[in-house]
């Protein structure tokens, strides 16, 4: 009984003394501030807008999601705030918002932002990544920024080739250690559709500049067991697969086709040489430079290749070369013909790299850890 009397009046004791201490002025005696009200008015405009809107972020708090159009409100301290936008899609940018803000407490303040999309494969690159596991699709800008996982189905992915009309993207694949032949997937990297399905491994699509048809390597076994590749073409529907390049007394593997811009000829790669043919399997032609996986410049010029590093050639089949990293790999033009993207490998993984196509201006646009690889730069400038 006495205990509990001396606790009570001890705790008298402290309440008093930190009642007199705060009258004299000690400690933090400042009410908190009054809330103020943002009223977010956010206007989208072009195509393919980001159905998951953005992300605003007040000073260092959480982001907080927006829709791409409407209005949306929240309540903030009253005072100056920094506002950043972000998780914006890989073909959105803010063209107008602010990036601070002053408040006062009571009142309401709008805030007007506005942002623009384009078609969503615009002058973007599409690659294999090991990020998510091994062989998933992304999709990023040239810059490589704005990484976008574009599959998440646990397919392994190959090659994948973005149609020229920026809709579609048609690339082979593998689940587990079978290959389950080429898909086209819409741009988002949904609505898997089998295109085809016909040997062993039928992969490195290449679509006609017209889009209506696409080229192919298909394998399938020789006299030997072993598997020997040609190439064939496949309408974009799936219909009238054909074998292109004609059966050779090696059984060679053909492989890496590229449709010339107007659609006359298709280069590909047979025993480390390069050759031309046209797509109706006439005019076969060696161009006598050793060489793989050619890319066709836009303008229809030029032939990128990879041989001990990126080369490219003219149409009379002078070469110069643009690196010489025995590693790299798949190189592929910018829409504009100004650039190349392009795989190297680097502590046994592959990495994109894009470099000027005088061979200047360099640049690392890979930031994985993880292997990307197989690039295909969207033709949609």
């Amino acid at each position: 009984m006495g205990d509990s009397i001396t606790v009570r009046n001890r705790m008298r004791l402290h309440v008093l003394a930190a009642a007199l201490f705060l009258a004299c002025g000690g400690g933090d005696s400042t009410a908190p501030p009054g809330l103020a009200t943002l009223e977010l008015r956010i206007i989208t405009t072009g195509v393919d807008i980001d159905a998951d809107g953005f992300a605003l972020t007040v000073d260092n708090e959480a982001p907080r999601n927006i829709p791409a159009n409407g209005t949306s409100s929240m309540s903030i301290l009253s005072g100056s705030h920094a506002l950043a936008l972000d998780g914006l899609a890989v073909n959105c940018d803010v063209t107008s918002a602010p990036t601070t803000i002053s408040v006062v407490a009571g009142t309401t303040t709008p805030v007007d932002i506005q942002a623009s999309c384009t078609p969503y494969l615009r002058n973007a690159i599409v690659f294999v990544t090991d990020q998510f596991g091994a062989g998933e699709l992304m999709v990023m800008r040239p810059d490589g920024s704005r990484r976008t996982r574009l599959t998440s189905d646990q397919v392994l992915y190959f090659a994948p080739a973005i149609s020229p009309d920026g809709q579609s993207i048609a690339v082979a694949s593998f689940v587990g250690a079978t290959s389950e032949g080429i898909y086209l997937l819409d741009r988002f990297g949904r609505g898997r559709t089998k295109l085809v399905n016909r040997s062993n491994f039928d992969g490195s699509p290449a679509w006609s500049p017209d889009g209506t048809r696409i080229a192919f390597r298909s394998d399938f076994p020789g006299p030997t067991g072993a598997d020997h590749s040609r190439i064939f073409i496949v309408n974009r529907d799936g219909t009238g697969v054909r074998q292109l390049t004609p059966e050779t007394a090696g059984y060679t593997t053909d492989d890496g086709p590229s449709w010339s811009p107007n659609g006359a000829q298709i280069a590909f790669s047979q025993l480390n040489t390069l050759y031309l043919i046209n797509p109706d399997g006439t005019g076969l032609t060696s161009t006598g430079v050793a060489g793989h996986h050619p890319a066709w410049s836009p303008d229809g010029s030029q032939i990128a290749y990879e041989f001990n590093g990126i080369s490219v050639m003219d149409r009379s089949f002078n070469q110069r070369s643009l690196t010489t990293s025995s590693s790299d790999n798949i190189a592929r033009w910018s829409p504009d013909g100004r650039q190349l993207v392009f795989a190297r490998v680097e502590s046994g993984k592959n990495q994109l790299y894009r470099i000027n196509t005088d061979g200047t201006g360099l640049a690392k646009i890979s930031s994985s850890s993880q292997s990307d690889s197989e690039p295909s730069w969207s033709p949609i400038s």
